[in-house]
């Protein structure tokens, strides 16, 4: 098989310097929760070791601590007990060397996959790589991912079909391989995946991993036995407690002498997963009596106690006795093996910046741009939005049409500043779907240490004000002059700018909602109900507010602030207090 280099000649001249590989490994990984009064162990005792270019698979029934262990590792969750270390040192900065791939896809749908690479590795070195360094980088990534074909395909959208589900995993681990991380964590990356789709992509995975020497610890719920054959190493949990560690290759033998051959046609790795199973346990009929002796006499010749389908205890205390022995007959591998890691010690020692911090203005720039390409591509969210604004525009002039000047229709001007605050200030609700989709994105990078929610919250006001900028126009522009409103140019332009402004607030308010309840339906409900309380408060349709209200609600409502801005705009000719 062809492998195709993401590194840089000098890269791959330091890498050719170092020592033998990376090793990353944990020792007794603990982690226990209080949990309704009690304390509930998730891992208990669990340690490994993983060499750049290795892929080790994580196995075990639901709930046996597969993911929990991936967000120990990659430092999202603190552990209670145990040690972590890279090339022997305990002191790292595990995300500036690692990337976590988790197993929904947080892509932006209306971008390209070349698009989405590209602004990932601008994003993680936006000072150290050129233009042409960082298209190189990511042409190598999708022709070592099998993505060139579809390098100028759309992800896709719920509106726009885009790429496979295979390709968009293939994607979100390229937005981690072309940063070139150490350590690279997959949870569940073959997940929705076909068997043949799930072969390839690891099979990719694989090639990637041992050409740039990216150790890769990947979770996996039921391989095939061709997908299975592409692990060097397989850990089988069951309840966060260690039930097989070793070569894949080795699975049925180590079973097979604790009384429970691998049948005939099955997979050993299924063969694994049910016997350290406690949600179905195998019943009475399920085994008769001579097979149970049988399985018997085979581990006893093989000098084991037969282990029960089921029993953690007995399997957790029967790899306990294995490692042991592994160990006692080892010793001089053992010493190689941490000579090995003395050497790599004192050849790299990681850095607690692997990857070069941007400034905020790098940043920035580069989210802003990115928010440019979505917005405008982006026809659900932003396209309808500017029809619905026209359209309001439209209407309102309609209904209030050449209003006269005249103080038996000062109500009628009255509602046409309070209604058009109302409406578009209600048209936020919009953006709800997009803003969703860019926080899961942000939520992804921001863990994998691209940059922080500082030039998240800039970029995205910085592409968000002109597009609101000019719904506000086209607003004034159908209504102003239809309804009779004051005709010089400065009363036009600050009706423009006054809008503008609430419809910013409005935004930015459901920003937040959508922020901090990230659930389409309550985020909707939640800004509606926001919406409708700032209408009730605001002054147009009680005059006197209760105290309690006015004192605090009254004075935060941007609506408030709003209407008086345009009435007062509206109604003096010549100087606004």
């Amino acid at each position: 098989m062809t492998t195709v280099s993401i590194h840089s000649s000098n890269e791959e001249k330091r890498d050719k310097c170092a020592a033998p590989s990376n090793t990353f490994k944990w020792d007794n990984l603990t982690l226990t929760i209080k949990t309704r009064g009690k304390q509930v162990t998730l891992l208990d005792g669990v340690s490994a070791s993983i060499r750049g270019g290795q892929i080790l698979a994580v196995l075990g029934p639901s709930g046996s601590g597969k993911t929990t262990l991936l967000d120990c590792l990659a430092g999202r969750k603190a552990v209670t007990g145990g040690t972590l270390s890279f090339n022997g040192i305990s002191d790292f900065h595990m995300p500036s060397i690692s990337s976590y791939v988790e197993q929904e896809d947080a892509l932006l749908g209306v971008l390209t996959v070349q698009e989405t690479l590209t602004f990932t590795t601008k994003l993680a070195f936006p000072t150290g790589l050129s233009t042409t360094e960082i298209h190189e980088r990511v042409k190598d990534t999708m022709e070592g991912l099998g993505l060139s074909h579809v390098a100028n395909n759309m992800i896709g959208t719920s509106v726009q079909r885009g790429i496979s589900g295979g390709q968009k995993r293939r994607v979100s681990i390229g937005n981690s391989l072309v940063t070139l991380p150490k350590i690279l964590l997959l949870d569940e990356p073959t997940s929705g995946l076909d068997s043949n789709t799930a072969y390839e992509v690891l099979l990719k995975i694989r090639s990637l991993a041992q050409s740039h020497n990216i150790a890769v610890i990947c979770t996996i719920h039921s391989p095939n036995w061709e997908t299975f054959s592409l692990f060097e190493k397989a850990l089988i949990l069951a309840r966060g407690r260690t039930m097989y560690l070793g070569s894949t290759q080795e699975v049925a033998s180590y079973f097979a002498a604790r009384g429970h051959p691998c049948p005939t046609h099955t997979n050993p790795a299924d063969h694994a997963l049910r016997l350290v199973s406690t949600d179905f346990q195998l019943s009475a009929s399920s085994t008769t009596p001579d097979r149970a002796v049988n399985d018997g006499l085979q581990a006893a010749e093989a000098g084991q106690v037969a282990v029960q389908p089921g029993q953690l205890d007995q399997f957790a205390e029967a790899y306990k006795r294995h490692e042991e022995e592994q160990a006692s007959l080892a010793g001089t591998a053992t010493d190689t093996y941490h000579s090995d890691v003395m050497l790599i010690k004192h050849a790299s020692k990681p850095k607690h910046k692997a990857i070069p911090l941007a400034s905020l203005a790098r940043h920035t720039m580069t989210l802003t741009h990115r928010n440019f390409v979505n917005y405008r591509r982006n026809l659900l969210a932003y396209g309808i939005r500017i029809g619905m604004y026209l359209g309001m525009g439209a209407m309102m002039a309609a209904v209030f049409q050449k209003l006269p000047n005249i103080d038996s229709r000062i109500n009628d001007r009255l509602s046409v500043h309070f209604f058009g605050v109302a409406f578009l200030s209600f048209m936020s609700v919009a953006g709800i779907p997009s803003f969703l989709e860019e926080r899961s994105v942000l939520m992804r990078e921001r863990r994998n240490h691209l940059y922080t929610a500082a030039p998240f919250v800039l970029a995205n006001s910085a592409a968000t004000a002109p597009f609101l900028f000019i719904c506000a126009v086209l607003f004034s522009v159908v209504a102003y002059w239809s309804i009779g409103l004051r005709p010089e140019a400065g009363a036009f332009f600050r009706f423009v700018a006054f809008l503008f402004l609430s419809v910013y607030a409005a935004e930015c308010q459901a920003l937040l909602i959508a922020a901090l309840v990230p659930l389409f339906v309550a985020a909707l409900a939640i800004s509606a109900f926001a919406n409708g309380f700032f209408m009730s408060v605001q002054g147009y349709f009680l005059r006197t507010i209760p105290s309690f209200w006015r004192v605090w609600a009254h004075q935060i409502d941007y609506e408030t602030w709003a209407f008086q801005l345009l009435v007062k705009n509206s109604h003096q000719p010549h100087v606004i207090r």
